[in-house]
């Protein structure tokens, strides 16, 4: 009898925790908190926008000082009803993630414009040490000397640096705004906060009204995307490679329902990127010719200026080879003595022929060509300005107008067309302008 009175009990007890703990976890459901799983490529900036916080809120909520330490698989803490809707707590790359309407009605949320990362101290532009960098080549990517760096940061020894240092790099002008935000707009980010030649940027504008937004930069109209119902508009920037070292004009105009205009201007500094130089030698110099190149880029540029509207890419690209890399992106080339006024445009995969060639994300073959220079060549189409190319190829197994998945062969290494040997030949272009793509591998743009 004692023994069924205990069991009873245990029961009893174990019923009321279950019952605590499912109320518990309805409470938990309705919380204004979720969490979110950091993926790979993805920085606070990024993670932020997706649940319209700003990186300080986000940084607050996690307790987070260097908005650069965050790892991938790391937990954070999304201080925002309903983010759970938008699938946040599973961690899953979404392909879309929009910010909720505003009403008309709703109090307007605080201006905040401040282009600084968070942590970093207040109008300096600082850089974080990576692996393998040294203070030599952190100068050369932002035009300033060993010594200006050492003194900016007052190293006692400018050979040791350790990575994730965190090092001020003087005469760089933060983005400015040139005139003051219209009520319309509720949140204005640049990142990053400086533009290199030769990479990508991203620009969001979000307002509390459905407006049309057109824009330009570096002479360039800018593609616009229009997301969350007409309230957040996302620009991707493609920077030419030659860009002149120096600060340029941003502008957007707006038109609401009503057919009122407004203006957001400010100023962005573009670097150089700090490209290295090769020198190579070609047996044929028909190959050489400046015409047979300007005839392949007006090609290309052709194509990949158009527009598609869907985007195919969920966040990062994915590498084209199982091969090893020798040969990177931006570098100056001097061809058989020529001065270095060429650069190569794309990453190199030292693949022995025959090794299978994968298309880098999802999207739609536009091209497939034998060309004078990147001999056999296929160009996929990835959506919102993006596309890839993959040059030297021996085969390719795709036609025109097919759609591919990521990770899919599309063809072989070969070394057709100008190729001193073997290999895959990647490139990446962003509406129309030539870009790094291992930018898109290692980081994530949605």
């Amino acid at each position: 009898m004692n023994l069924l009175h205990w069991i009873s009990v245990i029961m009893l007890t174990l019923g009321a925790l279950a019952s605590a703990l499912v109320t518990w976890a309805q409470e938990s459901t309705d919380s204004t908190m979720t969490v979110h799983v950091v993926q790979r490529g993805e920085n606070l900036f990024r993670i932020a926008l997706k649940y319209d916080l700003f990186a300080e809120d986000l940084a607050a909520a996690n307790g987070i000082t260097d908005s650069d330490s965050i790892a991938v698989g790391q937990r954070l803490i999304i201080p925002l009803a309903g983010a759970a809707e938008a699938g946040a707590e599973t961690g899953t790359a979404l392909t879309e993630s929009e910010p909720k309407p505003i009403p008309t009605s709703a109090p307007r949320p605080a201006i905040r414009h401040s282009f600084s990362r968070f942590g970093e101290p207040s109008g300096n532009f600082t850089h974080t040490v990576k692996s393998g960098e040294t203070l030599s080549a952190i100068g050369l990517r932002y035009n300033q000397t060993i010594d200006a760096l050492a003194t900016a940061n007052r190293l006692r020894d400018p050979g040791f640096l350790s990575i994730g240092q965190r090092l001020i790099v003087p005469g760089i002008q933060l983005p400015r705004l040139t005139l003051e935000l219209p009520e319309i707009v509720t949140a204005f980010s640049i990142d990053p906060l400086v533009f290199e030649a030769g990479r990508s940027g991203q620009i969001e504008l979000i307002t509390s009204e459905r407006v049309a937004v057109g824009g330009q930069f570096l002479g360039r109209d800018l593609r616009v995307i229009e997301r969350g119902n007409g309230l957040r508009h996302s620009v991707l920037i493609g920077v030419p490679m030659f860009t002149e070292k120096n600060v340029y004009p941003l502008s957007f105009d707006l038109k609401d329902e009503r057919d009122q205009h407004f203006t957001v201007a400010a100023t962005v500094q573009v670097m150089s990127g700090g490209y290295g130089r090769q020198t190579l030698t070609i047996d044929d110099n028909d190959l050489l010719a400046p015409a047979v190149e300007e005839e392949e880029i007006a090609l290309l540029t052709g194509h990949t200026e158009r527009f598609t509207p869907l985007r195919y890419w969920a966040q990062s690209l994915s590498l084209p080879a199982a091969a090893p890399i020798n040969a990177v992106f931006g570098t100056l080339r001097s061809y058989n003595g020529s001065p270095f006024d060429r650069y190569h445009g794309g990453v190199d995969f030292a693949g022995a022929p025959g090794t299978a060639v994968l298309a880098a994300a999802d999207g739609k073959v536009v091209l497939v060509d034998r060309l004078h220079i990147r001999g056999n060549t296929t160009l996929i189409d990835h959506g919102w300005g993006l596309y890839t190319l993959y040059a030297h190829q021996d085969e390719t197994f795709v036609e025109l107008g097919m759609d591919v998945t990521s990770g899919q062969m599309i063809g072989t290494v070969g070394s057709t067309g100008r190729s001193t040997g073997p290999h895959l030949h990647w490139e990446a272009w962003l509406n129309g302008v030539n870009i790094d793509p291992m930018q898109w591998v290692q980081e994530s743009f949605s």
